[in-house]
């Protein structure tokens, strides 16, 4: 019987080992579960917070775009399309204008010059080719000889042709240049303008004539293209230009 009753007892100590098991892995998911929330609390702040910056970035660049075209004045309408650069008859935008057609022309004979310069080295170089085949010659015959000589003769002919041009061009390019450089556009928005032009407007002013710059000539090089070939094409300067877009702000 006191044996039976010291077994009952022990039994109960184990049952409240075990209780105390349990009561530590109840602890130990709460903590678990707290530390899954705090991570969640800290994520959704970051992006909070990352949400807050964005807004505040773009707001500034807006303020920034509405104080720099509050600045522009009248030159916000260099954004006019590439008609009106063509055929504007507006007398503030006449400085601008002439800045910009005298640019693309300058464009042009820029190209011009540049295929004027790969001929020389073109032709110069079949030159040299044909010096090389002469020198090279074993036992040449009295006729491959004047052969020879005769295409060397011919082909320095095209040598000095292409050195020519290439100079008329380079005249061309050099003369086209003139009131394309920092200065003449300064001059051209200043007279524009009916607000101060800073660095920041000039700036600006250089991207968006860049690409009207780039359009115009595009257009005046397809027109010189057609010309020779067309003979609807019109031969006046004046005719080349197309009606001026309506409601641009002059």
């Amino acid at each position: 019987m006191a044996g039976n009753g010291h077994g009952g007892g022990h039994g109960n100590d184990g049952g409240n080992g075990n209780g105390g098991g349990n009561s530590s892995s109840s602890h130990g998911k709460s903590a678990s579960a707290g530390g899954h929330a705090s991570t969640k609390a800290g994520t959704k702040a970051a992006k909070q917070a990352s949400a807050k910056q964005q807004v505040a970035s773009l707001s500034k660049e807006e303020n920034k775009e509405k104080n720099l075209h509050a600045k522009l004045g009248r030159l916000n309408s260099l954004q006019r399309n590439v008609n009106a650069y063509m055929n504007s008859k507006s007398k503030n935008f006449a400085a601008v204008q002439a800045f910009v057609m005298a640019s693309a022309n300058a464009q042009l004979a820029q190209a011009t010059l540049d295929k004027a310069n790969a001929a020389v080295v073109d032709a110069q170089a079949k030159l040299d080719a044909l010096n090389a085949q002469l020198d090279a010659l074993s036992a040449p015959t009295p006729e491959q000889i004047a052969d020879l000589e005769a295409q060397i003769a011919d082909q320095q002919a095209a040598v000095t042709a292409a050195e020519e041009a290439a100079a008329e061009a380079q005249t061309a390019a050099d003369e086209a240049a003139v009131g394309t450089d920092d200065a003449s556009l300064d001059a051209a928005l200043a007279e524009m303008a009916n607000k101060p032009v800073d660095a920041e407007v000039t700036d600006w002013a250089k991207g968006v004539l860049g690409d009207k710059i780039d359009q115009v000539a595009d257009k005046l090089e397809a027109a010189q293209a057609a010309a020779p070939t067309d003979p609807a094409a019109p031969t006046d300067p004046d005719a080349l230009v197309e009606p001026t877009e309506t409601g641009a702000t002059e």
